[in-house]
């Protein structure tokens, strides 16, 4: 949707967040005989009154209030459209999405960029709100895209980057089937798609005959701890200083795409070294009464607790704290890990799913129950062997107590520092 087209509208704009606000300035810079209504859950009806309302990420579109006002001939729009249609011309566009790992894959990318000197910008799900780089003069713009923004997308990027798909997001989207066809939204229209090749319902959902793909012996892969393009081996792995067999995975789609966009990749090699790991992902908080603390507060699903134990286990004993916001997740596979290691593995549970989890291990795993995140961390001193490492890696959204994963994370951190001797 171009600015010309919201010329002399009733413009609706249905949140008031970061990208709320940042479109709410966009429109008064940008447009002179516009009339902007901000709607909130208080004054819904006036969506019936806009001609356009644009809409933030949060707001599910599968909402029926929505529904009805589509019905009626209004139309909506997001961020993240009106940058797509209204950026130079100049400015190409990789968008990247996944289940987890977007947002350290996408700060990579365009950390990457940056070093070989090529121009770019960051936005989208994390850095500035996509519509305010309509005017940037950047020669890429890298876009962290969320299930949310994928599912109303209405153009293509130059390069679509999928990097995973786990169940998630169940209450926004209706259905998991729902949410995996909302993320392929945007892979379908991008003009050049790279799939991670190794990700089982990625290779099997995002299946395109004119697909990219990472992870793939063919292509950009890792062999014995180096990565490779097709046989040409590039450089070694520790170049990265991040923690996780899952990190180097997603580094295979950021030399994927520097090789697209034609960079070099053996100059990538310096650029990876000087990356800083984002906070909460499995980030060391530090050694405590002779335990090793990391805050992995990110964690929202069983598969990303998963990964971040086989991050972490080097043979020692590790104490899990998992649980939060309900979100009707399976956790028998995470279950199923942690009890072939549980010897040396146990796991502390938190409100509100960590119930859940503690019925489903009954019997098999050592599990303790703490109603917060202060009384985990007084469990993990006395619990776990010196030498150990405790885990913050909740599998779960962190709704239910906090207002997001961050808050979560300077809790666990701030629990940590006082109670520690």
């Amino acid at each position: 949707m171009f600015w010309q087209n919201l010329e002399n509208k009733v413009i609706g704009i249905w949140g008031m967040g970061k990208e709320g606000l940042a479109v709410h300035k966009t429109l008064g810079d940008r447009l002179h005989q516009t009339t902007i209504k901000l709607i909130n859950e208080d004054n819904l009806a006036d969506i019936n009154n806009c001609d356009i309302v644009i809409k933030s990420p949060g707001v599910s579109i599968y909402r029926q209030e929505i529904v009805q006002a589509k019905e009626k001939g209004i139309k909506f729009t997001s961020s993240s459209n009106l940058f797509l249609s209204n950026r130079r011309k100049e400015t190409k566009v990789v968008a990247i999405t996944g289940t987890k790992g977007k947002s350290t894959t996408s700060s990579l990318l365009a950390h990457t960029l940056q070093h070989l000197r090529i121009k770019a910008d960051l936005g989208g799900n994390i850095g500035k709100p996509l519509v305010e780089l309509c005017d940037s003069d950047a020669e890429w713009v890298v876009a962290e895209m969320s299930s949310y923004q994928c599912a109303d997308l209405q153009g293509a990027a130059d390069i679509g980057i999928l990097l995973n798909l786990y169940p998630e997001h169940l209450q926004w989207h209706g259905s998991h089937q729902r949410y995996y066809a909302d993320k392929l939204n945007m892979i379908k229209q991008a003009n050049i798609k790279i799939i991670n090749k190794i990700d089982a319902r990625s290779s099997e959902l995002a299946h395109f005959t004119d697909a990219v793909y990472f992870n793939d012996e063919k292509a950009v892969h890792i062999k014995n701890g180096f990565f490779y393009d097709g046989t040409t081996r590039l450089f070694a792995c520790e170049n990265l200083p991040l923690l996780g067999a899952h990190n180097m995975q997603n580094a295979c789609a950021v030399l994927s795409a520097v090789k697209i966009i034609g960079g070099n990749l053996s100059e990538c090699a310096e650029a990876f070294a000087s990356f800083k790991g984002l906070e909460h992902r499995l980030e060391i908080i530090g050694e405590y009464n002779g335990l090793t603390f990391v805050d992995d507060s990110i964690s929202t699903t069983p598969e990303t607790a998963i990964a971040a134990l086989k991050a972490l286990d080097k043979g020692q004993n590790l104490t899990l704290l998992a649980g939060g916001f309900d979100r009707g997740q399976d956790y028998a596979e995470l279950i199923d890990y942690v009890s072939k290691i549980k010897d040396r593995c146990k796991i502390i549970t938190l409100p509100d799913t960590g119930e859940r989890i503690a019925q489903a291990a009954q019997g098999k795993i050592t599990i303790k129950r703490a109603q917060n995140i202060k009384q985990a961390v007084e469990l993990a001193f006395e619990i776990t062997p010196n030498k150990g490492t405790v885990i913050l890696s909740p599998a779960a959204p962190s709704y239910n107590c906090y207002k997001n994963f961050a808050e979560r994370g300077e809790d666990f951190a701030n629990c940590i520092k006082s109670l520690a001797k």
